[in-house]
């Protein structure tokens, strides 16, 4: 696998920050947090990116501050996940301070074993979905491997979900509650398996309150790509009538939809409702704020690291899969049906 170089995309997906903070953070100017500043320039530095700021910079290198360290291996992300990926690697990061340990971030084009010295490597976590190629040569390093939001039949480990099907279970069920009949799932199942899992979530509600109308059997799986809005619009043109409620697979899916709903005429929430799934920051922030499901994404980094701990000492026992619970937001994008 050849090393690829490192852009300020990349550094922005990991960090959870827009390109223009990175590029703000790199070149030195100012507007940007201290504690923004620092992730950022450590994220960098992980990764491999190399400016006159980050060879001046006083950050350590995690491997010469500490003798015992974990790798963290990151899939490159699309901009779309950047702030639900960003939190994990911050909820990563606290636990590693806690228990002493150093952290690396590398991503899966690199080649692990010709970047660090092994010898202290504790373990590795992956986030996303990283390839079995590279995951198949990290298990040949002989240490425990967690993966997050990701498993795969050719590597042993643990791995750690958000309940995607419980979060998904809920929020159908208080739309049901509060009158909502007509609801569509709205996200493309075979994007990834969390989206997958929400749409059983989403399934097993309507089916157990026994609504059978035609336009909820089947997820509205417009492909997540930047023609979704255009392919989106088009649908609901072609309609007279249309749900009373869209449950959409992420926020950014959510946030798309609102603004396609508005430009064909149609009010969130007057003339429909509209919710998300991951409750990132933005979501809060639109109009009307999104309604959503919260994932305590930082909670999951940290079990990850508590996981890799605990599988250091436990080798025996088979590979475990821990979900962490996630809770509605509801907020001005819902309301009840008359």
């Amino acid at each position: 696998m050849a090393r690829k170089k490192v852009t300020m995309q990349q550094i922005a997906d990991v960090a959870g920050v827009s390109k223009y903070v990175v590029s703000k953070t790199l070149n030195g100017k100012p507007g940007v947090s201290d504690q923004t500043r620092e992730k950022i320039l450590f994220i960098a530095k992980q990764l491999g990116y190399h400016s006159d700021l980050l060879r001046s910079n006083k950050t350590e290198d995690v491997n010469a501050s500490h003798s015992s360290f974990i790798i963290v291996v990151i899939e490159h992300q699309s901009h779309h996940d950047s702030l639900y990926w960003g939190k994990i690697i911050d909820g990563i990061y606290e636990a590693v301070n806690e228990v002493k340990l150093g952290m690396m971030i590398v991503s899966e084009d690199q080649q692990v074993k010709q970047l660090v010295n092994t010898a202290n490597l504790q373990g590795i976590i992956g986030v996303g979905h990283v390839s079995s190629e590279v995951l198949v040569e990290l298990h040949q390093l002989a240490v425990p491997i967690v993966l997050i939001n990701h498993e795969d039949s050719l590597v042993p480990a643990d791995s750690i979900y958000a309940d995607n099907m419980d979060g998904l279970y809920k929020m159908t069920n208080h739309l049901i509650a509060i009158g909502h009949r007509s609801i569509s799932f709205v996200g493309d199942t075979s994007f990834s398996k969390s989206f997958y899992e929400r749409w059983l979530g989403y399934r097993m509600a309507i089916e157990e309150n026994g609504l059978q109308d035609e336009i909820i059997k089947q997820p509205l799986s417009i492909p997540y790509s930047s023609e979704f809005q255009l392919s989106f619009q088009r649908w609901v043109m072609e309609r007279d009538e249309i749900p009373t409620a869209f449950l959409c697979a992420n926020d950014d899916i959510a946030q798309r939809v609102i603004m396609s709903l508005r430009k064909v005429g149609y009010n969130v929430p007057v003339d429909c409702s509209v919710t998300g799934f991951d409750n990132i920051d933005s979501s809060a922030l639109i109009k009307p704020s999104l309604s959503t499901v919260q994932v305590l994404k930082e909670s999951i980094g940290q079990r990850a690291v508590y996981k890799l701990i605990w599988r250091r000492e436990h080798r025996q026992f088979p590979p475990e899969k821990l979900l962490i619970k996630a809770e509605i937001v509801m907020r001005d994008s819902v309301v009840p049906m008359n």
